[in-house]
């Protein structure tokens, strides 16, 4: 197999990173996109020059013969949609959360593994250049033993109606943002998460035009590793002024902060402002910290690179579908948590 065919299913802002992704790897073809959204998906394919093959209804661009979909849409479509890829012979590369519970993830699992195709467990994170650089900083021992740290991601709220509506998405900040900051700690820990302990709330339940958010805007949890180690995560859809996103991590012998957002690597101040910042702020008036090409810094196009690769080279990826059941598990047991008011065992 020496190119790769791929398709896309769905239009918006996820689907424009993967794109992008897939057209800086000279091996890989993108045959075709489907998108309830018309005016989305022509935009995207004029946008990154795919020719033809647009579909309203995905099952239909499952007919075309590809290696590999792209599967992102609202987290209530994970499911089917991903058991219908697999079924059609084809590998499917998911993007978080891995499905709504890990009743629907079960599903998922038992189809790849009755499929013989390979679930790709899209955590963007893992592959981004500063978030790679910590874990290779801890693998060589800078840090000793980690005991103590602090994930934390925030912005301003989804800019799609279905995160705020249970139904669609099946959890709010923690579900969307937490995910992230846990497959990164596990990752950089090396060890398994015991017990949670978890708050959850609702802090703007108006969301204008969106309507009401029926779920958590706001979470904070703790992570008890099985090594000792206790990690703060701060999830949170309150947040004005864009994207951020960061880790503090404290061990025997050192300590480590990054973040890729509202860091000074370029600061910008502005009377007038100007076209784009990063995702999610409001506004480029006053002082602002873009983020220099932000797909690349967010991890994208390596994670794409990364999974196109294993194809390739019948591989087993970094995240895989058990890793994406794992993340999906800890965030279900904080849910349990926040229900309960007690710390939960990890089962």
């Amino acid at each position: 197999m020496n190119k790769i065919k791929v398709g896309i299913i769905g239009s918006g802002f996820i689907a424009d990173h993967h794109s992008y992704s897939y057209s800086l790897l000279p091996n890989v073809e993108i045959i075709g996109i489907a998108s309830k959204n018309r005016e989305e998906a022509i935009s995207l394919m004029k946008k990154y020059n795919i020719i033809n093959n647009y579909y309203t209804d995905y099952k239909d661009l499952l007919k075309l013969e590809c290696d590999a979909i792209s599967v992102c849409i609202p987290n209530n479509l994970h499911k089917d949609v991903t058991c219908d890829i697999l079924n059609s012979g084809k590998n499917a590369l998911v993007e978080k959360p891995l499905a709504r519970n890990i009743s629907e993830a079960s599903e998922m699992l038992n189809v790849e593994k009755s499929s013989n195709m390979t679930i790709f467990y899209c955590e963007n994170n893992m592959y981004a250049p500063s978030f790679s650089k910590v874990k290779e900083i801890i693998t060589e021992g800078a840090l000793g033993e980690i005991y103590m740290g602090r994930g934390k991601e925030q912005h301003s709220g989804p800019h799609s109606k279905w995160f705020y509506k249970l139904e669609a998405s099946g959890g709010g900040a923690l579900l969307d943002l937490g995910v992230h900051d846990i497959a990164c700690l596990i990752w950089y820990l090396g060890c398994e998460v015991k017990e949670v302990f978890c708050q959850i709330k609702t802090i703007k339940p108006d969301r204008g035009v969106f309507g009401t958010c029926e779920v958590e805007d706001n979470a904070i949890g703790v992570l008890y590793f099985e090594n000792g180690a206790q990690v703060v995560i701060e999830e949170s859809w309150t947040a004005p002024g864009g994207y951020d996103m960061r880790f503090e991590l404290f061990g025997t012998e050192g300590q480590i902060k990054v973040a890729p957002t509202f860091s000074n690597l370029l600061s910008v101040y502005s009377k007038n402002g100007y076209g784009y910042a990063v995702e999610k702020a409001e506004t480029t008036k006053g002082w602002t910290f873009p983020v220099p090409t932000e797909a690349w810094s967010f991890g994208y196009p390596q994670e794409i690179a990364h999974f196109i690769d294993c194809m390739l080279n019948n591989q087993k990826p970094l995240t895989g579908s058990n890793y994406g059941y794992k993340i999906l598990n800890i965030v279900e047991t904080m849910y349990k948590s926040a229900k309960s008011k007690k710390v939960e065992a990890v089962v």
